[in-house]
C-alpha cells in the first residue's frame, strides 16, 4: 500500500487539473463581461468601428433616462456588440450603447457616424469637462435641418478632451423595421472625403435618372406612345424612393418636412413597386396570351393602394410585413410576365426582360430587411441603387426598339391604305387628293403642272398569249418605268386594270412633259429577261398641261381624269400615234 499510496495521489490530482480544465469555459461563460478597453483616436487610423468595441443593453420600456443608465443600477445586462448585429425593437423598446473614446491626437476633429438612415430617433450623451450633460440629436422624428449635423445619416460631434476617457451614451429608437446598422468614428475631414465621393456617385446616378426621364417625356410626344410616360413615373419614382431610402431626400429636398421625411420611404417605395408592376403589364401586355396573369397584376395593384391606405391610417410592424408580401408577389408576377413575353422571341422583349432582372434580383434586399433576414450593409442600402443604374439605360434602349418597330409598323400599315398592291404605285383615291392639291397650287402661284395618262396598250393581248401571271408581270415592270422617270416630287398611281398616271408637279415647261412621254415609249420597247423573248410594252401617252388653258375643269380632279381618258380613247383610234398631246 505505501508503494502505491505515491500514485494514487498524482492521479488524483491530475484528474483534479482536468476536470478544472473542463469546467473552465463554464466559468468564463458565467462571468461577466468587463468593460472593452477605451478606443485610443490618433493619426495611425482614420476610421475604427465599434462592433466589439462597444456594449449594448435593451430597455424594454423606453422609459430609464440617461442618468439611470449612466448611474448603472443593478439588473442591467451590458453586452458586447457583434458584427452584423440585428435587433428588434418593438413597442416603445429603446437600444442603448455605451463606449469609451481616449483622445490621442488633439488636432483630429473625430465624429461618430450611424451608416444607415432612416431611424426614428437617435440621441448621443456624455459629460463635458465640467460635468455637465451634453446631447446631440437626430433621426426622422426630427427635421434634418435640426440635426446635430444635418447629413444623409446621423453624424455626432465626439468631445475633444487630450488623454483623458470619455465615456458615451447612444440612445435609438426604430420601431416597424429591425434596427441594424454599423458605428463607426471617423476622422472629420476622412468622413468629409467619403461624401464628397458618395455624393458623386448619387449624383451622377440622379442626374442620369433625371435626364432619361425628360428624354422619355420627349420620346412619349414624338412616338405618342404611352409606354414612355409610365417609363417616367416609374424612373421617377425609383429615383425619389432612393433619395429617401439613402437620405439624399431628407438633406437636400426636404430637410424641414419632418412628417414626410418620417413616411416618405414606406409611400414610395410601394407606390414605385404599384408604377413598375403597371409598366411591365403595360409593355408585356400579358392579356394577348392568358388572362389569369393580367387580372393578378390588376388585384395586386389594388392591393397595393389598400396597403398603402392602411400603413399611413395604423402603421404597424403587421402593415409592414403585408407590403412586404405584396412586393414580394408583385415580383414573382413580373417574372411571370417577363418569361412570358420572352417566348415571343421578340429581339426588345428580351432586352426589356434583360434589364428589369437587377432591380428585380435588388427589390429582395429591403424585403429581406424587413423580415429581419438581412442587416443593414452596403448591399442592402446601395444594391437597389446599383441595380436601377444597369436597369434605366437598357430599359431605355428596349422601350425606343419597341417604338421604332412599331412606327414602322404603323408607317407600313398607312401606306398600305394608300398604295397599290401589285405594282406598289400610288391607288387612285390617294391619286386624286394630290392631284386636287397640286391643282390648288398651281392656279395659286400662276404655274404650270402637268398630267400624263399611261396605258399598256398590249396587255390583253399579253394576258391571252402568256397568262395573267406575265400579264401582271408587265405591269409591274411598266410601273418600275413609270418610278424612273418620276422626279422626287412627282406621284406616279395606278388608276385601272392596264392605265397609270404620272403627276409631275410644277412648274414644267411643255418639253419637259414631252420628254418625259418619249422616254416612256422608250423604255418599254426594250426587251426585259422577265418578260418571254420578244415581247415588249406598247406604251400609249396622253399629256396635258395643269390647269387646263380654258378654266372649264377648275380644280375637279376626278374630271381632268375623265378628260384624259377620253383623250385616251381618241389616241386608240390611231394606230400609228403613241402621244397624244392635249393642251399644247
Amino acid at each position: 500500500m505505501p508503494f502505491f499510496a505515491p500514485v494514487w495521489r498524482r492521479l488524483r490530482a491530475a484528474l483534479g487539473l482536468c476536470q478544472a480544465l473542463l469546467c473552465l469555459p463554464a466559468f468564463a461563460t458565467d462571468a461577466a463581461p468587463s468593460d472593452p478597453a477605451p478606443i485610443a483616436l490618433d493619426a495611425r487610423r482614420a476610421t475604427i468601428s465599434l462592433d466589439g468595441r462597444s456594449q449594448q443593453l435593451l430597455d424594454p420600456t423606453g422609459a430609464l433616462g440617461i442618468d439611470e443608465i449612466a448611474a448603472g443600477p443593478p439588473g442591467l445586462s451590458w453586452r458586447l456588440r457583434g458584427a452584423d448585429e440585428r435587433v428588434v425593437l418593438s413597442g416603445q423598446t429603446a437600444l442603448w450603447l455605451r463606449f469609451d473614446v481616449l483622445m490621442r491626437d488633439t488636432q483630429a476633429h473625430w465624429e461618430l457616424e450611424l451608416a444607415r438612415s432612416g431611424t426614428d430617433a437617435i440621441s448621443m450623451y456624455y459629460r463635458d469637462a465640467h460635468g455637465q450633460w451634453r446631447v446631440q440629436r437626430a433621426g426622422d422624428r426630427l427635421a434634418v435641418s435640426d440635426w446635430a449635423n444635418p447629413d444623409r445619416y446621423p453624424v455626432f460631434s465626439l468631445d475633444v478632451r487630450p488623454d483623458e476617457t470619455v465615456r458615451y451614451w447612444v440612445r435609438v429608437e426604430h420601431a416597424r423595421v429591425p434596427f441594424s446598422g454599423v458605428f463607426q468614428l471617423h476622422d472629420h475631414n476622412t468622413l468629409r472625403e467619403q461624401r464628397i465621393h458618395q455624393q458623386f456617385v448619387l449624383g451622377a446616378y440622379f442626374g442620369m435618372a433625371l435626364l432619361l426621364t425628360v428624354v422619355a417625356l420627349v420620346n412619349m410626344a414624338v412616338f405618342r406612345d404611352a409606354a414612355f410616360a409610365t417609363y417616367a413615373i416609374y424612373i421617377s419614382l425609383l429615383g425619389l424612393s432612393m433619395a429617401a431610402s439613402l437620405g439624399v431626400g431628407g438633406q437636400f429636398l426636404w430637410p424641414n418636412l419632418v412628417r414626410w421625411n418620417q413616411e416618405a420611404e414606406f409611400i414610395l417605395l410601394p407606390l414605385m413597386g404599384l408604377v413598375g408592376l403597371m409598366f411591365v403589364r403595360q409593355v408585356a401586355q400579358p392579356r394577348r396570351i392568358g388572362r389569369t396573369l393580367d387580372r393578378l397584376s390588376l388585384a395586386l395593384s389594388a392591393a397595393w393602394l389598400i396597403g398603402v391606405v392602411w400603413d399611413q391610417s395604423q402603421p404597424s410592424a403587421l402593415s409592414l410585413q403585408v407590403l412586404s408580401a405584396l412586393g414580394t408577389l408583385s415580383m414573382l408576377t413580373i417574372a411571370a410576365m417577363l418569361g412570358m413575353a420572352w417566348r415571343s422571341g421578340e429581339t426588345w422583349i428580351r432586352w426589356f426582360a434583360v434589364s428589369m432582372v437587377p432591380v428585380l434580383l435588388a427589390s429582395t434586399l429591403p424585403v429581406l430587411r424587413n423580415f429581419n433576414l438581412l442587416s443593414s450593409s452596403f448591399l442592402s442600402q446601395y444594391g437597389i441603387v446599383i441595380a436601377a443604374a444597369i436597369e434605366a439605360p437598357l430599359l431605355f434602349y428596349a422601350l425606343l426598339m419597341r417604338s421604332r418597330i412599331q412606327h414602322e409598323t404603323q408607317a407600313r400599315a398607312h401606306a398600305l391604305e394608300r398604295t397599290e398592291p401589285l405594282t406598289g404605285l400610288t391607288h387612285r383615291p390617294h391619286f386624286l387628293l394630290r392631284l386636287h392639291d397640286s391643282l390648288v397650287r398651281a392656279q395659286r402661284y400662276g404655274h404650270h403642272s402637268a398630267l400624263l395618262l399611261v396605258h399598256l396598250h398590249n396587255h390583253a393581248e399579253i394576258a391571252a398569249r402568256h397568262g395573267r401571271e406575265v400579264a401582271d408581270r408587265a405591269l409591274v415592270i411598266a410601273a418600275s418605268q413609270l418610278r424612273a422617270v418620276a422626279r422626287d416630287v412627282d406621284t406616279a398611281a395606278r388608276v385601272d386594270d392596264d392605265s397609270f398616271a404620272l403627276l409631275m408637279e410644277g412648274p414644267v415647261k411643255p418639253d419637259q412633259v414631252l420628254h418625259t412621254a418619249t422616254s416612256l415609249l422608250a423604255n418599254g420597247l426594250r426587251l426585259s429577261p422577265r418578260l418571254p423573248a420578244g415581247t415588249t410594252l406598247r406604251l400609249r401617252v396622253v399629256a396635258a398641261l395643269l390647269p387646263d388653258a380654258d378654266g372649264e375643269l377648275a380644280q375637279d380632279a376626278a374630271a381632268h381624269l375623265e378628260w384624259m381618258r377620253q383623250g385616251m380613247l381618241t389616241l386608240s383610234e390611231e394606230p400609228r400615234k403613241a402621244i397624244l398631246r392635249l393642251n399644247f
